[in-house]
């Protein structure tokens, strides 16, 4: 089968929880008010919680305590508390899926790591709104989940990568197509917006042109959180190729700020969109 097949087999599975869907209804129209928003935000008790924790994580910084949703829609604006929603609601998709066939807690690591690196080099860039790079590193391996639902044997077999064989070659072999390009094709099924859908196609993409920020970040975050997760197997210099941080204007001193951060917040991030694997809530 073709990365789109898998993708489709899965859609009804991988539904996205109807309050996500209705907030987005209402972020789509430009005649709902914050506070209609807040109103359907509140309706789930969960969506609740989880954002008003992640408005008041050190992803923003903000100087004061966001209390409640309007405050945060009001703070943060709509597009911003429209990732997270969506951030939330795919993490609550994703818990439908029997993961006992792959390391799930390597595959949230990877993922968060990735979207906290991709946010901070944004940041860098000054790329805005850098809350889309989030997304898009969180979302970046989500077609291991469409595999492992179609087919858990293979996505065992692409865990077994090594220093010789990085995960998205892995991946080519056994299936054919990447992680990468699965995930997109799900991420198309969302109709989720291709400033979050292209980068995640082209993560593992070796052209490299400048006014593609969107990729050259994705590219980038992507394989500084593999080198992080498995410092055993890579290093930075491995898999980081220079003309990208040239592209991108970047220091080595970026990367290195840029990691911290993510393994500062990694684990808070983790509880909150999965806290069935970590302790920490």
């Amino acid at each position: 089968m073709k990365a789109l097949q898998y993708a489709q087999n899965v859609a009804d599975l991988f539904a996205l929880p109807e309050g996500y869907l209705k907030v987005k209804q209402l972020m789509d129209s430009d005649i709902a008010s914050l506070d209609e928003i807040a109103e359907v935000i509140l309706l789930d008790p969960v969506l609740t919680s989880k954002l008003l924790k992640l408005a008041n994580s050190a992803i923003y910084n903000l100087p004061y305590q966001v209390e409640s949703v309007s405050k945060a829609l009001l703070v943060l604006g709509k597009t911003q508390v429209y990732n997270l929603v969506l951030s939330i609601g795919i993490s609550s998709a994703c818990s439908k899926v029997d993961t006992s066939a792959i390391d799930l807690e390597r595959f949230w690591e990877q993922s968060i790591n990735a979207a906290l690196i991709a946010r901070y080099l944004a940041q860098c860039c000054q790329l805005k709104p850098n809350d889309r790079y989030y997304v898009a590193g969180l979302l970046h391996n989500i077609g291991e989940l469409v595999v492992l639902h179609n087919n858990a044997e293979q996505a065992n077999r692409c865990q077994n990568y090594s220093a010789e064989e990085r995960p998205w070659q892995v991946q080519q072999r056994e299936l054919g197509f990447t992680y990468a390009e699965c995930g997109a094709e799900l991420l198309h099924l969302w109709q989720l917006p291709d400033s979050i859908v292209d980068p995640v196609a082209l993560q593992h993409s070796h052209k490299f042109v400048q006014k593609n920020t969107a990729q050259l970040v994705l590219h980038l975050s992507v394989r500084l959180a593999l080198a992080n997760q498995h410092p055993e197997m890579y290093s930075t210099r491995q898999l980081v190729d220079p003309f990208v941080l040239e592209l991108l204007e970047l220091t080595q001193q970026d990367i290195i700020r840029a990691i911290d951060f993510c393994n500062t917040e990694g684990l808070f991030i983790l509880s909150v969109l999965n806290p069935r694997i970590s302790t920490i809530y």
